[in-house]
């Protein structure tokens, strides 16, 4: 009996031993092992060169895809606004600071995920372009290396901006525009709106910006932008949306890199905006599941194998599923988180494993339908407004 409960008892300390040093293993493992000045950064996209176009209108790719059971009477053919959508973070190691953008690599998988289930949802009303660039590494969000971190997201965002300079130049030529991102694309774009449209002439040529999943402190209001304001109904163009989604109670406050004119800061504990995607307003309000248009369930291919490995495993999305109406309510909180109805038992339940009870990978998929509709709303409110308010 004896060796029994040691036998028992020494398992039960391998199960912990092994539970609390996975993380500090993997991370040593997948994070960058230096500062970031002991690394070359990788070459240069060039963006004349479409292999740095992980979506365009002028190739085939995911981004063109679309649910089955989503009606297309209302898509315009002509698509007259172009999207221009920064994609999240699918880079997390090993290697360096920054993605070398590689097919090969393991966040290419990641990206087919982002497009197919986060940039398709524009593709009734726009043309979409999205750039390839040296996203920064996942540790650029947690490393106590914030140095290194700034710099890896500076570096990415010198891209993303020459991308939208070149995607101005060779494809919009004028025509209005959408910018979309998502998680650290949100980061950048919320960049993109201070430098290149906030108070400027391109801000006319602006139909809205919906800047998902990456904490936005209402401060930035006074502190980057001048004129640019949260849209507060769903026809309002020239505005921002923004939310970041949890289930009912969920939420941590975590310290988030941000970017202001006056440079990078580590903010927490602020109240950041909130835009309900369910009826595309600011308010505290529970909005009911009737109005959810569908959430679409698109499966994430890239396995923890080949993270590690980091391979792609080359899985391309052909079609979409169906989209899955009714599935939850939402609501802004006093915080600015979105809370929405936990789901349970159904193909986005595997996605609230966290004490936070974040939905992180499904700011756009639980509410495709919604978002996908709203696009169309503000693209027509816009083409319909006076010319006048149109002109350069």
């Amino acid at each position: 009996m004896r060796k029994i409960l040691v036998w028992v008892i020494s398992i039960v300390v391998v199960v912990f031993v092994v539970a609390f040093s996975v993380r500090p293993i993997l991370e040593w493992y997948l994070f960058p092992s230096a500062e970031y000045s002991a690394f070359t950064p990788p070459k240069a996209p060039d963006y004349s060169d479409l292999y740095f176009w992980v979506a365009h209108a002028d190739i085939q790719d995911s981004s063109d895809l679309i649910p089955p059971n989503i009606s297309t009477e209302y898509d315009l053919s002509e698509q007259p606004v172009d999207v221009f959508f920064v994609h999240s973070t699918g880079y997390v190691g090993p290697g360096s600071w920054n993605s070398t953008m590689e097919a090969s690599n393991s966040e290419a998988q990641s990206i087919e995920y982002m497009l197919t289930s986060m940039a398709s949802t524009f593709n009734g009303c726009c043309r979409v372009f999205a750039p390839h660039y040296r996203e920064a590494h996942l540790a650029s969000f947690i490393s106590d290396d914030t140095e290194s971190s700034y710099q890896a997201l500076d570096l990415a965002y010198e891209d993303v901006k020459t991308a939208f300079k070149y995607f101005l130049d060779h494809f919009n030529k004028g025509r209005p525009f959408i910018i979309v991102g998502h998680s650290q694309g949100t980061l950048h774009s919320l960049r993109l709106l201070h430098d290149f449209v906030d108070g400027k002439a391109l801000q006319r040529k602006m139909v809205a910006a919906y800047t998902i999943g990456y904490w936005l402190p209402m401060d930035m209001f006074e502190r980057s932008f001048s004129s640019l304001q949260l849209c507060s109904d769903s026809q309002q163009t020239g505005c921002i949306i923004s939310y970041d989604t949890y289930g009912k109670g969920g939420y941590k406050s975590v310290q988030q890199r941000q970017w202001y004119p006056s440079g990078w800061e580590i903010t927490s504990e602020q109240k950041i905006a909130c835009v309900n995607p369910l009826s595309w307003k600011t308010d505290q309000n529970l909005v009911d599941k009737s109005t959810h248009l569908g959430a679409m369930p698109v499966e994430f291919k890239r396995t923890i194998k080949y993270m590690l490995l980091a391979k792609n495993p080359g899985f391309k999305f052909t079609e979409l599923p169906p989209v899955e109406t009714e599935l939850l309510d939402a609501q802004c909180q006093e915080s600015g988180v979105l809370h929405v109805t936990e789901q349970i038992d159904n193909p986005f339940s595997n996605h609230l494993n966290n004490d936070d009870k974040s939905y992180h990978l499904l700011d756009f998929s639980l509410f495709y339908g919604n978002i996908r509709e709203n696009a169309l709303v503000r693209t027509n409110a816009f083409i319909n407004q006076p010319s006048s308010t149109n002109e350069n």
